[in-house]
């Protein structure tokens, strides 16, 4: 990347990631050769077929997955050099299919690894839920009787919790309907925006693509095919819908 690359929160550099080889077959190669930066506050967004690696790649930024070759660096440092506790505080993983656990919204809220210190206040709790674009008044709603954009919010609110740098989102609306799926995209945005957060999303959703902007990765069988800024206009419309619907223009 250029000079204006130059405070990238994320470095990935010559990354490799393969499964060890099954008694009679080789090994499987996941990812291959994957370079990429990701500016401070800005985004990128991972697109490709399904079983391009786009999710490995996600889980390698903050050590769900290790790769077998290459590094990645997070604020200057390789990452294997942070505890994972840290770095997944910092670096917070949203699901496509929201995790909650038995109990009300604020049970879900307060979950957090032993020892890790967490402001769960009440104030801290109902703004939380607002910056989502939840009424408050869910805190006391029990977690199961939810919709389906609700609880992924409320898994967003979760993360924003721990004061995270950086948001790694899984398919975060493909398991929406349609309006679900965008008020998702709208408090993804609207966070990014607001909080300075630097933004890694695997979608298929064109309107989350162009409102993040920042950068695209289209990835094919665990290599880059392109690495692009997502601009606006006609052209790059044309180019963003064949490159999620997999197949390279």
């Amino acid at each position: 990347m250029d000079a204006a690359m130059l405070d990238a929160i994320f470095q990935v550099q010559r990354l490799c990631l393969a499964y060890p080889a099954r008694r009679g077959h080789p090994a499987a190669t996941i990812l291959d050769d994957i370079s990429v930066d990701v500016e401070r506050g800005c985004a990128l967004s991972l697109v490709g077929p399904s079983g391009s690696g786009k999710s490995s790649l996600l889980r390698c930024l903050n050590r769900l997955e290790e790769p077998t070759a290459g590094v990645v660096r997070f604020d200057g440092r390789p990452i294997t050099e942070l505890d994972p506790r840290e770095l997944r505080r910092r670096v917070a993983l949203v699901l496509q299919t929201p995790v909650l656990f038995e109990g009300t919204v604020r049970d879900n809220l307060m979950v957090h690894a032993p020892g890790a210190t967490l402001d769960v206040s009440e104030s801290r709790l109902r703004a939380t839920l607002t910056e989502v674009g939840l009424d408050d008044a869910l805190l006391d709603r029990d977690a199961a009787m939810l919709s389906g954009g609700e609880r992924q919010r409320v898994t967003i609110a979760r993360a924003l919790l721990r004061d995270p740098q950086a948001l790694l989102l899984d398919e975060p609306t493909s398991a929406l309907d349609p309006p679900n799926a965008m008020l998702v995209v709208d408090t993804i945005c609207r966070l990014r925006d607001t909080r300075g957060l630097t933004i890694v999303a695997v979608t298929h959703t064109p309107e989350l693509v162009r409102r993040l902007g920042g950068a695209l990765l289209y990835l094919v069988k665990g290599h880059v095919q392109a690495y692009e800024p997502v601009q606006d206009g006609g052209v790059i419309d044309a180019r963003l819908q064949a490159f999620l619907s997999g197949t390279r223009p």
